[in-house]
């Protein structure tokens, strides 16, 4: 929609009854929730502050006309006794409201920030795409900046609606007292400080949309400051002397960033003229109209200190409390969550009529690709392109092929973190997209090259493959042990309990062997509860030629009755397989065993000839085949990282 349609009356129309949807909304998303005492309780002491203006208005107005006969000498001066009374308790109630309401506030703020925050995480972890477009990425950073130093709250943004409604109430009740004296004023005064309320929150809650729409330069800023200050590529950036280079660059970034918020800044301070002068006016006509009444004699003196209490209430709408700010940057979240719910709905998983859970325990599953097409977002090349591939129960499958040949994308289609382009892939027969996704995963075990490392204890790392397992300390005992792990844990301070992170007190970090090893060790506790799909990717990439000789052997021995797909560019690895595929062009190419591979003298066997060929000074095993122990892969070790070369 254009600027010039914007300005019709339908457009603001339109944009008024959404403004007043999405502030409805959070006042339901208050008012409504699950905890009604809480919300009964600050209910109650914003009713309170609303009426306390208006009620001290009158009180100050009562002192004041009884202040008045004291000095006339109509009244003894124990007649301001009561009017004291009266507003020592009004000022008493709304001191002790004000630090319950405060308190209550953060607590039903966090409440719902923390519901919004649970529903996120559900929709990204419940994504049928692994990695999201980027406009979906902005919407996760918008929904998700949620915490004590975030700008984005949904709670705060409904609690500070509830606060808004309130203010309002509070000037429309303290104009009804001013009417009493002087209708007209009264509603001339509201409208004016309506008015120039609106004309603020117009001028700078504008700059609000201008930082939101640039959420990407923002996460752009925050990436180079972890670049410059975070431990991860801390020893890159000395070693290559880069510092220099990370600070310039976050500095440029954040002043391209800022360059449009500061003319946003510039422009509004500009424009406060109009601000001023309507509020000028408006305090000149709430005290002029009832001075002049008063000086007149047609008002008394406490009529005359009600009536101007009651105009500064009702004036005092006309500025902008935090809690606009609160609401707008808390839109901000709602609305991004709103747009994830969307894709979430649309996406293949919500339009699946049913949901059949796979069949638990037993045969391992039968497996199949049928006709397999994948493209990424915004690329115009598939990476798998009509792929047919069947993994059949028990079977030791191994998959070969180039760096991007799509091999790591497989294995997330397989697992249901990708949603096909176009194909499909069955689990016992059964279209992937109708199981329960949930159900299926518990029945794979991965291990992805790129695997996480938890900064939580040794055994959680490793009981994580199977978390409902927890508390099976033996099982991951047995699960080292079987991942020739066992040593590790005998050499930290804390054995199996030791915090895995040199981010934290106390904590320790492994080299990149060692954690290769422990996400070998959660992949192998993840099968001995259950799991009966085994994917390794690259799983010998860290480890010493010695392990990686004897790797094969510890799995076989540990895995009997589960069906294992190992993805691996050194053929050492690879060979003992009882099947391998090469994938190329987005399609098996080559299919056998490595026998019938290698007398096929297709592009397998090139590769494994040169291989070989590296290791004729005595590592090659027989006719010129490198042993388990050569390690080295395909491709000169070139590709460690196959998911991220991917677009």
């Amino acid at each position: 929609m254009d600027e010039k349609t914007h300005r019709t009356p339908a457009g603001t129309g339109a944009r008024a009854a959404a403004l007043v949807a999405e502030r409805v909304r959070l006042l339901r998303m208050v008012l409504g929730a699950d905890f009604p005492a809480l919300v009964t309780a600050l209910v109650a002491s914003h009713t309170l502050t609303m009426l306390w203006p208006t009620v001290s208005a009158l009180a100050t107005g009562w002192l004041a006309a009884e202040t008045a006969a004291v000095l006339g000498h109509t009244a003894s001066p124990a007649a301001v006794g009561w009017p004291l009374a009266v507003l020592g308790a009004l000022l008493l109630a709304d001191e002790v409201s004000a630090a319950f309401r405060d308190r209550i506030q953060r607590l039903v703020a966090g409440r719902l920030d923390g519901r919004a925050l649970r529903e996120t995480r559900r929709l990204v972890l419940g994504a049928s795409n692994a990695e999201l477009p980027l406009s979906q990425a902005d919407n996760v950073n918008r929904a998700s900046d949620i915490g004590p130093d975030a700008r984005r709250s949904p709670g705060a943004a409904a609690v500070g609606q509830l606060t808004l409604t309130f203010r309002v109430l509070s000037a429309v009740v303290a104009a009804a007292l001013l009417a009493r004296f002087f209708p007209v004023t009264a509603i001339l005064l509201l409208s004016a400080s309506l008015a120039a309320r609106a004309l603020v929150r117009r001028q700078w809650i504008g700059l609000a949309a201008v930082r939101n729409a640039r959420e990407g330069e923002a996460r752009r800023i925050q990436y180079w400051s972890d670049i410059s200050a975070g431990r991860a590529a801390a020893k890159e950036v000395r070693l290559f002397a880069l510092a220099g280079f990370v600070v310039r660059r976050r500095t440029r970034e954040a002043l391209s960033w800022a360059g449009d918020v500061w003319l946003a800044r510039r422009t509004i301070l500009v424009q406060q003229w109009a601000t001023i002068a309507l509020a000028l006016a408006s305090a000149a006509m709430g005290m002029a109209v009832p001075g002049l009444a008063a000086l007149h004699g047609e008002l008394s003196t406490g009529h005359l200190v009600t009536c101007l209490v009651a105009v500064t209430v009702v004036c005092r709408i006309s500025s902008m409390g935090m809690e606009a700010y609160d609401i707008e940057y808390g839109l901000e979240a709602v609305r991004a969550l709103d747009a994830l719910r969307d894709e979430a709905d649309s996406g293949p998983a919500a339009q699946s009529v049913a949901t059949v859970p796979p069949p638990a325990g037993g045969t391992p599953a039968d497996i199949r690709f049928e006709g397999l097409s994948f493209r990424y977002p915004g690329s115009e090349r598939p990476v798998l392109d009509g792929l047919d591939l069947h993994i059949r129960p028990g079977e030791t499958l191994a998959i070969v092929g180039d760096s991007g040949a799509g091999k790591t994308t497989l294995i997330k289609l397989l697992a249901g973190l990708y949603a096909p382009t176009a194909g499909r892939v069955t689990v016992d027969g059964t279209d992937l997209a109708s199981l329960d996704a949930e159900a299926w995963r518990r029945r794979l075990g991965i291990v992805f090259q790129d695997f996480n490392r938890y900064p939580l204890s040794l055994a959680d790392n490793v009981a994580l493959g199977a978390p409902e397992h927890r508390a099976d300390l033996e099982g991951v005992a047995q699960a080292l042990r079987r991942a020739d792990a066992a040593n590790l844990a005998d050499s930290l301070p804390a054995k199996e309990a030791t915090l895995l992170s040199g981010e934290f007190h106390g904590g320790v970090d492994l080299s990149g062997g060692q954690w290769q090893r422990l996400a070998l060790a959660r992949a192998l506790f993840a099968t001995a509860h259950g799991r009966d799909v085994l994917v390794l990717d690259e799983p010998t990439a860290h480890l010493d030629v010695e392990s990686e000789a004897e790797f094969h052997q510890r799995v076989a021995a540990a895995v009997e009755e589960t069906t294992v797909v190992l993805i691996s560019h050194r053929l050492s690895t690879v060979r003992r397989a009882d099947r391998i595929v090469r994938i190329a062009d987005g399609r098996v190419v080559e299919e056998g065993s490595h026998d019938a591979l290698m007398a096929a003298d297709g592009g397998y066997a090139r590769l494994f000839r040169l291989q070989a060929a590296r290791f004729g000074n005595g590592l090659a095993g027989p006719a010129g085949v490198p042993s388990p122990a050569s390690g080295h892969d395909m491709t000169g070790d070139q590709d460690r990282n196959t998911a991220k070369a991917t677009p």
